[in-house]
């Protein structure tokens, strides 16, 4: 039998398995904090552009730099 085959024997995948499943267990909340931390903070950056542009737009219109004339 190859080598590779005496390697896999069902008891140590289940141990691979369980290695693997408990690796998750405790890495896979800080990931998610970390990305809820990113979108989050992506999130209020947005929110502040937006609410640069409006009173960067709010700005134009009140000023007035040409005269408006009806005959």
């Amino acid at each position: 039998m190859p080598e590779f085959q005496t390697f896999f024997t069902p008891a140590r995948l289940n141990e691979f398995w369980y290695y693997v499943k408990w690796l998750l267990f405790y890495v896979a909340p800080m990931i998610m904090i970390f990305a809820a931390a990113g979108a989050i903070t992506l999130l209020i950056m947005m929110i502040r552009k937006t609410i640069a542009n409006t009173n960067q737009i709010d700005q134009k219109e009140n000023d007035d730099d040409y005269e408006i004339r009806r005959y």
